[in-house]
């Protein structure tokens, strides 16, 4: 009787649902390359406003910084359109440009400018999570009354816009303190500072002469 050739025989396949970690990984790549760049920038975006990971992570992209700061402003004009308001292009122009100018000043400082692009686009890309998260509450809360009598809804939506100012702060502070390699505190002692630039600056400029 012939020898059978141990090579000829056919080897049986793992099945597809096999716990083989390099099949798991190549699947994964797989799903990777076939989600859309609009979904890779979404997961990371989200991952950093979880302070999971850093605008050093954000693509080297001007037209993408563009894109976004375009988004933000339109973002602004729907909201004024929405909850009223005055001056929501002139508002928004001013504040996304001290943001931006604040920033690229900080980075020449640490002369890290090349971070700018990465670290701009994560600021506005977050920024733009927040006003996501605030245009809902603004619209359950309705109008404010004058003498400063809220509803038990009203009372819990400002706590709930309160926590997620405090959470904006710090993920503009982990973005800030990732991109200057500097410690967390000083990344929320800018970020704060910022802010409170920010709504000086439009409150002198805007609401003052009302």
């Amino acid at each position: 009787m012939p020898e059978r050739d141990p090579a000829a025989t056919p080897r049986p396949r793992p099945p597809e649902n096999s716990a083989d970690p390099s099949a798991a990984r190549r699947r994964g790549d797989d799903m990777t390359r076939r989600e859309s760049p609009f979904v890779r920038l979404a997961v990371l975006v989200r991952d950093i406003c979880q302070l999971r990971r850093g605008p050093e992570e954000m693509p080297y992209s001007t037209r993408l910084l563009v894109v976004l700061i375009g988004a933000s402003i339109g973002l602004d004009l729907l909201s004024e359109r929405v909850l009223g308001g005055h001056d929501a292009l002139a508002r928004s122009l001013v504040s996304t440009t001290l943001v931006l100018s604040l920033c690229w000043v900080a980075l020449a400082m640490r002369r890290l400018a090349n971070r700018y692009v990465q670290t701009a686009s994560a600021l506005i890309a977050c920024s733009i999570v927040f006003s996501l998260l605030v245009l809902p509450l603004a619209l359950l809360a309705g109008p404010m009354p004058s003498d400063a009598t809220l509803t038990p809804m009203q009372t819990l939506i400002v706590w709930a816009s309160f926590a997620i100012f405090v959470w904006s702060v710090l993920v503009d502070a982990h973005i800030i303190r990732r991109a200057l390699d500097a410690p967390f505190g000083l990344g929320v002692a800018l970020a704060l500072a910022w802010t409170i630039a920010d709504w000086a600056l439009g409150h002198a400029l805007f609401d003052a002469a009302q």
